[in-house]
């Protein structure tokens, strides 16, 4: 049996550098992390073979002495800390002093630096953890870290990097996060002597976002009142890469902020999408603890949940406000075209609609209440239908196609939900109740949702185990299978979302008005057709169903006279 003993320097500096240095991309971290805490307003990173060659960070910061090079390499020597109420309140981005050891220990290192108003600069030269003595050399103010050979004495590690392409992509990214997180620092990325990012000084954060996403992307950024920046769904993503996290200037990762702003679109984006944004939280720095991982890529708030509601307020609120609306003339918000239509060939029917009472009496009205008084018109007059399907409708500038299902499904959710919150909403009694039984796991799942299920105009009664008699259903679904339509619902409501009532609420709402709204293929009358749009157009979000499906296709006229103009 072996005994306990202190190891070696150099093997304590290789352990620390397995948890710090995973691959290039924690290289170019930490080097440019020390560089913005050196309050340098200009980094530029090169690289070479994605980092594995060299890494080579210049910035224009404070710069470092002669006597506090010697010290850069030694490990927990750090100028960003000193008592312990500083490790409780941390306003660095670094702060642990153990970087440059670890980079030292499996690499060829190099650190060049000019502290502002001294006459010369010093040189320090280290390999494999082992450094010289630092020289004195001409240089400018600020500091060059080279990182050359990553991993030359750990080949172990090194066999375990991905290819070239992929390690680059992760470098980039982590660098556009910062970037994003420091729109004031001009950012500049070369690989192999190509420029691969370009981040110049910004004068806000969505000038920033138009520097790395694009302008287009940039100008229909949503403004959060509780953070920064948040996309419509209509530049959502398959993938989590493009939801950037900034806590205290610090990019993170954060699985329950997430999840959050995830809940929060999901009325309005479809399950598999993901939003494009940026969201900056500031708290006060006791409020946050980021000494909970070596690579500092996640933090620990003091009061999470309250995080994650004003998160959700705030997301939620600027979702539904008059700015993610598209205008007319073919033009979002802020002025930026909408993303082109979609156009589809093959054999089509059309139908045009004549004046009223030309094909009078083919079904039942749609609506069946009031008529509502017309207000604002986003649509125009319509046209037709199209393939018994969709709505066509026209503006002098241009043409909407209206998925008439969708459409109607908008419309009944909004009026649910204000049904809903004023009383419970309307049911129809079964003329025999039908019995339900269920498994254990929706069993459970049915008795914690029965509360919401009844204010939803579903009545349950006579439980026994496993079973439950099913006495009324909601009015709006009176013609649905009553036990299909609560596994359903069951269904909808197990999914993954946010703690609390309200997302399950809402996909319940949104169940609901899918299930009771028209189906396609069905003919409309002009009349229904024309109501159709105004509901539509007084809704707040005319634009997305509650499943996050777009509701209309548009064509400009303008660009379709440009095209047929270029033929004469």
């Amino acid at each position: 049996m072996s005994r306990i003993k202190l190891l070696p320097e150099h093997l304590v500096n290789k352990i620390a550098a397995g948890e710090v240095v995973e691959r290039p991309a924690s290289v170019v971290k930490e080097l440019v992390e020390n560089a913005l805490d050196a309050e340098a307003t200009q980094i530029t990173v090169d690289l070479r073979d994605a980092g594995r060659q060299l890494v080579r960070v210049r910035d224009n910061g404070v710069g470092m002495t002669a006597e506090e090079l010697g010290w850069a390499l030694t490990r927990h020597a750090t100028s960003k800390i000193a008592t312990d109420a500083d490790l409780d309140a941390i306003q660095t981005l670094g702060f642990r002093g153990e970087a440059l050891p670890a980079i030292c220990a499996v690499s060829r290192f190099s650190l060049l630096s000019c502290a502002k108003g001294a006459l010369e600069g010093a040189l320090l030269r280290g390999e494999g953890g082992a450094a010289e003595a630092p020289l004195a050399v001409a240089a400018p103010i600020g500091t060059t870290v080279e990182v050359g050979d990553l991993f030359f004495n750990t080949p172990a590690r090194l066999k375990f990097l991905k290819a070239a392409r992929t390690e680059l992509a992760l470098a980039l990214r982590l660098l556009q996060s910062i970037a994003l997180a420091h729109p004031d620092l001009h950012l500049a990325v070369t690989h192999d002597g190509r420029p691969a990012l370009t981040a110049p000084r910004a004068k806000s954060l969505r000038d920033r976002v138009g520097a790395i996403y694009g302008w287009e992307v940039a100008s229909k950024m949503l403004e959060l009142r509780h953070a920064a920046d948040g996309l419509p769904p209509q530049a959502a993503r398959a993938s989590r890469e493009e939801m950037t996290w900034v806590v205290n200037g610090r990019p993170v990762r954060d699985t329950l902020l997430t999840q959050t702003l995830l809940d929060a679109y999901r009325p309005l984006l479809a399950r598999d999408q993901h939003p494009v944004s940026v969201i900056w939280i500031d708290l006060p720095p006791q409020e946050l603890d980021v000494n909970v991982h070596p690579t500092k890529a996640w933090v620990r708030f003091r009061s999470p949940r309250l995080v994650q509601e004003a998160l959700y307020v705030a997301a939620h609120a600027a979702l539904r406000a008059a700015d993610v609306v598209q205008h007319q003339g073919g033009v979002g918000p802020a002025g930026v075209p909408d993303p082109a239509a979609t156009f589809v060939t093959g054999s089509t029917a059309v139908t045009v609609v004549g004046e009223p009472g030309q094909d009078a009496g083919r079904q039942p009205g749609l609506f069946h209440e009031a008529a509502a008084p017309f207000g604002r018109d986003l649509f125009g007059a319509v046209v037709g239908q199209l393939q018994d399907t969709f709505v066509v409708a026209a503006t002098d500038e241009e043409v909407f196609f209206v998925d008439q299902h969708v459409a109607h499904e908008r419309v009944l959710f909004e009026r649910l939900e204000a049904d809903l919150a004023a009383a419970p909403l309307a049911s129809q009694d079964l003329l025999f109740p039908e019995t339900l039984e269920l498994p254990p796991g929706q069993r459970e799942l049915l008795v914690e949702w029965a509360p919401t299920l009844e204010r939803l105009g579903f009545v349950l009664e006579g439980w026994s185990g496993a079973t439950c008699l099913v006495r009324a259903v909601p009015a709006l679904l009176a013609r649905r299978e009553p036990r299909r339509l609560i596994t359903r619902m069951l269904e909808e409501l197990a999914s993954p979302g946010k703690e609390g009532a309200a997302p399950q609420l809402d996909r319940a709402l949104a169940f609901v008005a899918c299930r009771a709204a028209i189906k396609a293929p069905a003919p409309l009358e002009r009349e229904e057709m024309r109501r159709l749009l105004s509901d539509l157009s007084a809704t707040r979000t005319p634009y997305f169903c509650p499943h996050g499906r777009p509701i209309v296709s548009r064509l400009s006229l303008r660009e379709i006279r440009k095209e047929l103009r270029r033929t004469w």
